[in-house]
């Protein structure tokens, strides 16, 4: 017994000591020390009545915070269940959502997880004119404004499985500027700055956020109002032939689209399309040479700025292989790049690589429909100042 009781002496002792170095810089330190609000507003209520202040504390403690926490239980309940009993919106947002704000920073995540793969079924219907699609992803669609440098992104999560993070890049505190709107008829956070807009929403089991910049506010809303289901044609589309030398990368395939990467070397070869799109995919500066396709498509080409190199640019580290796929450091100049789009039925392509253009026409004449295989959302995207788009 006396041994235990030596050992517990010399731990609290030693705890002790430790915790008096940690203090101790803040202990013998020179300057006032500074009291909280709420310590001085409790100090000022024992000097100015001490028997008052005494005889309220000498209530018991229990009454006193089952008294309290009963008045913030009933009024919770009373104002959030009479919110959810008149909104469903609402009462998917309170459950399911997670909004966490670090300075500019913005992070949505999911309370639950879900089991069951989802996939992107609606996009935009409706946008001003002067925009053109910039990108597709698995979660997003990407649009740019060639006037003005605006930009718009729309992102789609699985509201049961999800964790998206956005900024406005232009405040110090992303909730000085966030008000609580309606959007398609649920509650929606609004964030306002003097160069954003960024906006967030569950419908459907999906959360959306749509972001932009360099359009009005009207506009901004409207354009989120348009977020329908693709109704157009049960097909897809793919590459029937593709130069040898280059090795397939990815795939992103919403419902009604694709994005597809080809790599060889440093040089990517981009091919998209669009089923019903909105507006027309962002082209290349300068006027392009309206061709004819071998099935009598109207196409579109815009040649390369500069030369396609004949061989990788020099100073670049020797390429190695990921995956059967070979990848290199250097990468050519975009503006080495053909750009050939077209239509057919209801579809718009496009397709972008350092080749000449009768590579490219191969290629647009070889498209063919397939069954539509599409890609499951990511669980974690950022839209970020300086995204367009993308997974």
């Amino acid at each position: 017994m006396d041994e235990k009781r030596r050992f517990d002496e010399l731990l609290a002792a030693a705890l002790a000591e430790a915790c008096w170095q940690e203090c101790r810089q803040a202990w013998e330190a020179e300057e006032e020390t500074v009291f909280s609000p709420a310590y001085l507003r409790w100090r000022a209520a024992l000097l100015a009545d001490p028997f008052a202040w005494a005889r309220r504390r000498l209530r018991p403690v229990w009454l006193r915070a089952v008294r309290a926490a009963a008045c913030v239980v009933l009024a919770l309940a009373v104002a959030l269940g009479s919110l959810m009993a008149v909104s469903p919106s609402v009462r998917a947002a309170v459950l399911r959502w997670l909004r966490e704000i670090t300075g500019n920073f913005v992070t949505y995540s999911s309370v639950e997880e879900g089991d069951t793969a989802r996939y992107s079924t609606r996009r935009l219907t409706w946008l001003p004119e002067g925009w053109a699609l910039n990108d597709i992803g698995r979660n997003t669609w990407g649009y740019r404004r060639a006037d003005n440098g605006g930009t718009l992104i729309l992102s789609c999560h699985n509201a049961e499985d999800y964790q998206v993070t956005t900024n406005v890049d232009d405040v110090t505190d992303a909730e000085d500027v966030r008000t609580d709107v309606q959007v398609r008829g649920c509650e929606a956070d609004y964030y306002l700055s003097e160069d954003y807009q960024v906006l967030v929403w569950e419908e459907a089991g999906y959360v959306f956020l749509l972001r932009g910049s360099g359009l009005e506010e009207e506009d901004f809303f409207r354009a989120a109002e348009s977020v329908e289901p693709y109704s157009g044609a049960d097909t897809a589309y793919e590459l029937g032939w593709v130069p040898a030398e280059y090795d397939f990368l990815t795939r992103s395939e919403p419902a009604g689209a694709a994005t597809e990467e080809w790599l060889e070397g440093g040089v990517i070869l981009t091919w998209q399309y669009v089923i019903d799109p909105v507006c027309s995919f962002r082209t290349p500066e300068g006027e392009p040479e309206e061709l004819t396709l071998g099935g009598g498509e109207t196409a579109w080409y815009w040649a390369p700025t500069e030369p396609i190199p004949e061989e990788a640019p020099a100073g670049q580290d020797e390429p190695i292989e990921v995956g059967g796929v070979v990848i290199s450091s250097g990468v050519f100049s975009p503006d080495s790049n053909g750009t050939l789009i077209w239509e057919k039925d209801d579809a718009m392509f496009y397709l972008s690589a350092p080749l000449i253009k009768e590579d490219l026409i191969a290629m647009a004449e070889q498209v063919r429909q397939t069954e539509p295989s599409l890609t499951p959302l990511s669980g974690n995207t950022m839209i970020l100042e300086g995204n367009t788009g993308g997974d």
